[in-house]
């Protein structure tokens, strides 16, 4: 008998045990669709986040920002006590957590981020051939007959469906007959062999509704001709543009290297981020040398990297963890 009523003891507090314990978890509709731990917004909509029932809730917010650790300090979301959290895209580069409380026992969510990924600016690179075009400044290049330009949205990972333009247009969000679009190129990229201002309207992958324009000031004006430095073209007296550096160790936390050793070094190492800001620059880049990325934010890049005697551009992407 003594022994049964030991174990009935022993039940009895293990049950009361479990039911002092919770262990809250955030849930939402976006949450780990593309990153664990991460939602990414479209610029529209709200997110409700969401956790177990439990007696008492309280939410709270930190900034997000690129060191580690975040000494950014953890705030009260006010009237925030219910089950649920409604954010919005206002709410992009925070991390959020929930504190709850059951009987007594009080516990904290892991954290989660909503993240910007989806609200990276557009921006388009130029690719030209060294020897076929000279840079007038102020978007403006005049380019050799028979030649060619291309143009590439600089983050295709982000935006989907592209409209394309010739021309200034007319109207944005694009209108049917507009004659400034170039009908049928839909694809991040295209390449131009007449004259023009060249520029994009795009729409991101992931949010199909949320769409941005290059913006008129942004556009690439062209004009083809037969100028006077083109008389070289064909000599073999420049190379043309080579996308295939080595870009090791890709994806990197700390440090990137880039080169081939045929090249021995390069005039200029430039990174641009995912708004098209120049985060990085480097000038007479050894190859071999290592090059610290730490202090970037986490996300795509793109690396444009000029040869030492300036005739030939490459570009490649890699990640930062």
């Amino acid at each position: 008998m003594k022994t049964k009523l030991i174990f009935f003891a022993f039940l009895v507090f293990s049950i009361m045990n479990i039911k002092a314990q919770c262990n809250p978890t955030i849930t939402s509709p976006r949450l780990g669709l593309k990153y664990p731990d991460k939602i990414l917004f479209c610029e529209t909509e709200d997110e409700i986040l969401s956790t177990q029932i439990f007696g008492t809730y309280q939410w709270y917010k930190q900034a997000w920002t690129w060191q580690t650790p975040n000494n950014n300090p953890w705030e009260i979301i006010p009237g925030a006590t219910s089950q649920q959290l409604t954010i919005s895209g206002n709410d992009q580069l925070y991390y959020f957590k929930v504190a709850v409380t059951q009987g007594d026992c009080t516990a904290e969510s892991p954290a989660i981020m909503a993240d910007g990924f989806v609200y990276a600016l557009p921006a388009m690179m130029t690719t030209l051939t060294p020897g076929t075009y000279e840079d007038l400044g102020g978007g403006e290049i005049n380019v050799c007959e028979g030649a060619s330009v291309k143009f590439d949205d600089a983050f295709p990972i982000v935006y989907g469906v592209h409209t394309w333009y010739q021309c200034f247009p007319g109207n944005i969000p694009p209108v049917a007959g507009d004659p400034c679009i170039i009908s049928g190129v839909t694809g991040d990229s295209y390449t131009a062999t007449t004259s023009g201002e060249y520029g994009f309207y795009a729409c991101t992958e992931y949010c199909p509704d949320q769409c941005k324009f290059l913006g008129t000031n942004s556009f690439v004006k062209l004009n083809f001709g037969s100028w006077g430095f083109c008389e070289n073209m064909g000599t073999g007296e420049t190379k043309t543009r080579d996308n295939n550096l080595k870009v090791y160790p890709n994806p990197t936390a700390q440090f990137l290297y880039i080169g081939k050793e045929s090249d021995k070094a390069y005039k200029e190492i430039s990174i641009i981020d995912m708004t098209g800001k120049l985060v990085l620059q480097k000038r007479d880049h050894q190859y071999k040398q290592a090059i610290d990325v730490s202090h970037l934010v986490p996300g795509n890049y793109i690396i444009i990297s000029k040869s030492s005697d300036g005739k030939n551009e490459y570009k490649n992407k890699f990640i930062k963890k």
